[in-house]
């Protein structure tokens, strides 16, 4: 996957996981091929979940931008 002027590998994103689960125990690591919600989108991808609950998709954007992650880094997504 090419992202952030680089290409990731598995070694990288779970590198990247294990540093975000350090910092915050509630991180999960997903395949977005196993959720309805990224069925629909032909490419499946490892996805890093921040492991927070919001009751609305701008309480998510809020938390994203709290937490200085940006749009590309921060994607709310409703796995029901």
């Amino acid at each position: 996957m090419e992202a952030e002027g680089k290409t990731w590998n598995y070694h990288d994103i779970l590198a990247q996981f294990i540093t975000m689960h350090n910092k915050k125990s509630n991180v999960l690591l997903i395949w977005s091929g196993d959720w309805p919600t990224y069925s629909s989108n032909s490419d499946k991808h490892y996805v890093i979940l921040a492991g927070e609950g919001f009751d609305s998709t701008d309480e998510a954007w809020n938390w994203c931008k709290a937490n200085n992650y940006g749009p590309n880094d921060c994607m709310p997504i409703d796995l029901q």
